[in-house]
C-alpha cells in the first residue's frame, strides 16, 4: 500500500454531506466557471464542491476562488506542482466528507437533475457500487458529435466488469459512487498516465453491481489537446498491461472463451485506434493478435494490407 493509499484510507468515514463533487482543473481558466455553474443547477441540499488546481499556469485558482458564493461549501485546493489528474482527484478525495463522490472535469458540464437521479438510483439497491449515465460528446464549436452509448453500449449488473476489461463505457464525469469504497481501494492509481479511471471502475465493479441510467445527463467536450489524444501512443504500453493485470487476477472467474474474447477484442480495438490515428505500421501487430484470438479475423486480415498501403502512400507523399 503506497502513501497515497494510506492517506486516503485514513480519511475516515464521517459523512458531513451527501455528495462531494471533485473537480480537477489544470489551466482551466476558460471553462471552470461553466463547470461550476453546471454543479449549482443540481440543487442538492447537502453538497460540497472541491476544485483542485493541479499546478495551473493560468488564473484557474483565482477564478475558482472568485466563484465561491456565500453559504456554499466550496473549497479550492492548490497542488504544489502539476501532478496529473489522478493525484488531483485523490487530493480532493482526501478532503471530501460526502457519503457519495461525483467526478467532473473542468471542461465538461452536468445537465440538470444528474445528481438527484443518480443518488435515487444508487439507493435502490445496496449492492450497487457505482451509477453512471448516458452522455453527449460536443465539439469545440458546440456541435453535437455523438452519444456515449452508441459506440460503447453499457452493461449493468454484477458482471459489468467483464465488459470493462474490453472497453470503458463509464466516462469519468458520469460516475457517482461511495466515498468509503474509493478510500478503501486507495483511490485512483497515480502511476497510470491514462486509464486510471477505467482501473478504478473495474475495481469498484468487482465489488457489486453497476447501474447505468439511459438519460443523457452530461456534456463532455472534444478537444484537439484531450488527454487521450495526447497519450494515444502510450495507451498500448499503459492501458493494455493494466487490463491484462486485471484479466490475470480474475482468470479463475472467466472461461477460456471469455478470456480469448476479451484479449482479441482489446487487440482489434487497439488496432483500429492506431490505424485511424495514422499509425499504420503499429496497428498491424494488434490486428494480427485479434485474428489469432478469432475476433473479426477477416476484417483484421483486411486491415493489414490496408495499413501497409497507407504507410507506403504516406511515405510517398512526404516531401523529399
Amino acid at each position: 500500500m503506497n502513501n497515497s493509499t494510506n492517506q486516503l484510507a485514513a480519511a475516515g468515514e464521517e459523512n458531513a454531506y451527501e455528495i462531494s463533487v471533485i473537480i480537477p482543473a489544470f489551466n482551466a481558466a476558460q471553462t471552470i466557471s461553466r463547470a461550476i455553474e453546471s454543479v449549482r443547477i443540481q440543487e442538492m441540499d447537502s453538497m460540497e464542491i472541491i476544485v483542485v488546481d493541479d499546478g495551473s499556469a493560468d488564473d484557474t485558482y483565482d477564478i475558482a476562488n472568485g466563484l465561491i458564493l456565500p453559504g456554499e461549501v466550496f473549497n479550492v485546493l492548490k497542488m504544489p506542482k502539476n501532478s496529473g489528474v489522478s493525484a488531483a482527484r485523490n487530493a480532493g478525495i482526501r478532503h471530501a466528507k460526502g457519503k457519495f463522490l461525483a467526478f467532473l472535469d473542468a471542461d465538461d458540464i452536468w445537465l440538470a437533475g444528474k445528481l438527484k437521479q443518480q443518488v435515487a438510483a444508487i439507493k435502490q439497491d445496496p449492492l450497487i457500487t457505482l451509477v453512471s449515465c448516458n452522455s453527449k460528446l460536443i465539439s469545440e464549436s458546440g456541435e453535437h458529435l455523438k452519444e456515449g452509448h452508441v459506440n460503447r453500449p453499457p452493461v449493468e449488473g454484477d458482471e459489468a466488469w467483464k465488459t470493462l476489461l474490453i472497453y470503458n463505457f463509464l466516462p469519468t464525469p458520469t460516475v457517482l459512487t461511495y466515498r468509503h469504497l474509493v478510500t478503501q481501494m486507495g483511490g485512483f492509481d497515480e502511476t497510470l498516465a491514462v486509464g486510471e479511471d477505467l482501473d478504478l471502475w473495474i475495481r469498484l465493479a468487482m465489488l457489486g453491481k453497476v447501474r447505468v441510467l439511459k438519460d443523457i445527463l452530461i456534456n463532455y467536450y472534444d478537444s484537439t489537446d484531450s488527454l487521450m489524444k495526447r497519450h494515444l501512443w502510450q495507451t498500448q504500453s499503459i492501458v493494455q498491461p493494466m487490463l491484462e493485470k486485471h484479466l490475470v487476477k480474475q482468470h479463475n472467474k472467466l472461461s477460456s472463451s471469455e478470456v480469448r474474447h476479451i484479449r482479441g477484442t482489446q487487440s482489434f480495438q487497439m488496432g483500429c485506434n492506431l490505424f485511424f490515428a495514422g499509425a499504420f505500421l503499429p496497428s498491424i501487430p494488434p490486428f494480427l493478435k485479434a485474428a489469432y484470438f478469432g475476433i473479426r479475423p477477416l476484417k483484421s486480415a483486411i486491415y493489414i494490407p490496408r495499413a501497409l498501403l497507407m504507410e507506403g502512400w504516406s511515405r510517398f507523399r512526404k516531401p523529399k
